[in-house]
């Protein structure tokens, strides 16, 4: 089989995949695929996909493609993947670095099993009868036998032993590689360890357009945990930084999904991910729509982004100076909701310390937002829609469900709930009293109808917070504004916003812990710490209403703006 030569400008070689696969898509070229990208390695050439080609992975183990160090790979004209691996991951990126993966074209077309108890694993001939399954304790190939487990304990710790120089030692008890989870493990990229200097640029991931939500791709990007090479390993090994690494100085740019349960899910540091496009969405089920989440909810509750910490407390593990910038996750959900039992599939799930959010929108009818503990963490210019109602008014568009948050910034963010009515406070928790300098600027909540029960603004406590909300309500024409400084809250209420000339407005206002306040703007004078009033407009135009309230320090200020018009 021949193979084409290009150099390239900077007097490197290209090497078509057409040297090692027959470019028809209709039978597969596994085996080729993985002698490709392994000739390619350390920087031999960068292999040229520019063919579309079968990547037939399944559910066998020794099928998973791992690429190694100072790998590149680049997709043009009809160049194409189409891969099915099921609940183990397609390629495999575990300890290695210098890789460049480059508009690359992916099409999962498989489909996750909701019941993955019932699923039987298959595997090749040549990891039957592996001595290092009598370690494992499992029969190879047993029935029922969890692919995912298998790959972790038979496929990716025998590699990481033999190539990157890690001794398991199991005099003590059972070690192997870094158990990721299910979930992980269905990912197309598995990147794991002390994985770094990693770029993808260009890269489309794909579900057929006819493929329902039960075809949809599991996971893209897994970023899990796991031994740093060159070391022995034992059961009482403990996870910590000096021997557990996680994968980092990442770039993910020019990224689209279409046909996605999940994105990015797991822990790195220093990572970019920039300007990216999610389409279709859903949540693993089956064909019928059922089984949402599968058997016992086993499969995690999906997101676009969902980046938390490693469990094991080590502050060097932690996700730290990641930057997501310029994303949209624009829909639609496909397929049956998940009960409301499991949370819901909001569209990001970040705790970070030292990291930023720039330039994000959100129309996913589950949610906007899950802030998990972090610290030095900014969220900017973003816009979110959400339908409440999409599972049973159960949940909020934006939720704080850890503790420990401090130095939080949010800032130039719109957050709309499309549902006639809501019932849930669009934006809840922080009500620890452990957080720190949470901040809130030009943060503006647009409802149709307010119909809870209890509360509508959030419970932010701590200490050092600067918290500014602005709720928008249609059905009475009502503009909220809630501040908080430190000790001192104040909320000044409007309605209508809009009126005639020479029409009224009602203000109604309550204050905690400000002592003496006043009126300024449109209207003036001493007021009560609450109190409501009718303000007429004589005038047409916009007209300010501020209250401020001063304790020790500085004034606390809010202010509405009625419009009369002629």
């Amino acid at each position: 089989m021949s193979i084409s030569l290009a150099a390239t400008a900077h007097g490197s070689v290209d090497k078509s995949i057409s040297g090692w696969v027959n470019c028809n898509v209709s039978s597969e070229q596994t085996e080729g695929v993985a002698r490709a990208i392994a000739a390619a390695a350390h920087s031999a050439f960068t292999l040229i996909v520019d063919c579309p080609v079968r990547v037939h992975i399944g559910s066998d183990i020794s099928r998973s493609i791992f690429i190694d160090d100072g790998t590149s790979i680049t997709f043009t004209g009809p160049g194409k993947f189409t891969v099915d691996n099921v609940l183990i991951p397609a390629f495999v990126i575990a300890n290695s670095s210098n890789i460049n993966l480059t508009d690359w074209d992916l099409e999962y077309d498989g489909s996750l099993p909701a019941d993955p108890g019932r699923f039987q694993a298959g595997f090749q001939g040549d990891l039957r009868g592996d001595p290092r399954a009598a370690a494992h304790g499992t029969p190879r190939g047993a029935s029922g036998a969890h692919p995912a487990n298998e790959f972790n304990d038979l496929r990716i710790t025998p590699w990481l032993a033999a190539n990157r120089g890690i001794t398991f030692d199991r005099s003590q008890g059972g070690v192997h590689s870094v158990w990721a989870g299910p979930s992980n493990a269905s990912a197309l990229f598995f990147i794991a360890g002390d994985t770094s200097n990693v770029a993808v640029t260009g890269m489309r991931v794909s579900a057929p357009v006819t493929a329902g939500a039960d075809r949809f791709a599991p996971m893209v990007f897994s970023l899990s945990k796991n031994y740093k090479s060159h070391q022995t390993v034992t059961a009482k090994t403990p996870m910590t930084g000096q021997y557990v690494a996680i994968p980092h100085h990442l770039s993910f740019s020019n990224i689209t999904f279409d046909g996605t349960y999940m994105g990015w899910q797991g822990n790195a540091a220093n990572v970019l991910i920039q300007n990216v496009q999610s389409h279709r969405y859903a949540d693993l089920q089956d064909a019928a729509g059922e089984n949402v989440g599968g058997v016992d909810n086993w499969f995690a509750p999906p997101h676009l982004i969902y980046l938390n910490y490693a469990d094991t407390g080590d502050p060097a593990l932690f996700n730290r100076n990641i930057r997501i910038t310029n994303v949209v996750d624009d829909g639609p959900r496909v397929g049956a909701a998940r009960n409301t039992k499991s949370g819901n599939a909001l569209s990001l799930k970040i705790g970070c310390v030292a990291c930023s959010v720039d330039h994000y929108t959100s129309r996913r009818p589950d949610g906007f937002l899950d802030v998990l503990a972090s610290d030095g963490l900014t969220i900017s210019n973003a816009a979110a829609t959400y339908d409440s109602t999409f599972e049973s008014n159960q949940w909020p568009a934006w939720r704080f469900p850890s503790s420990g948050y401090s130095r939080l910034t949010f800032e130039n963010i719109v957050l709309e709930d499309s549902a006639a009515e809501t019932i849930h406070p669009p934006i809840d928790g922080a009500g620890q009293l452990s957080n720190q300098n949470i901040v809130f600027s030009h943060v503006r909540v647009h409802l149709n109808r307010w119909a809870g029960a209890g509360r509508l603004l959030p419970d932010i406590a701590g200490q050092g917070n600067d918290v500014a909300l602005e709720y928008v309500i249609a059905a009475d024409s009502s503009r909220l504004v809630s501040v908080q400084k430190g000790a001192v809250s104040l909320t000044l209420r409007a309605t209508p916003v809009e009126v005639a000339a020479g029409g009224a407005a009602e203000l109604v206002w309550t204050s905690r812990g400000g002592g003496a306040c006043s009126a300024s703007g449109t209207w003036s004078g001493a007021l009560a710490p609450e109190g409501s009033r009718s303000v007429s407009l004589a005038t047409a135009g916009p007209h300010d209403f501020t209250i401020a309230c001063q304790n020790s320090g500085d004034p606390t200020t809010a202010t509405v703006r009625v419009v009369a018009e002629k």
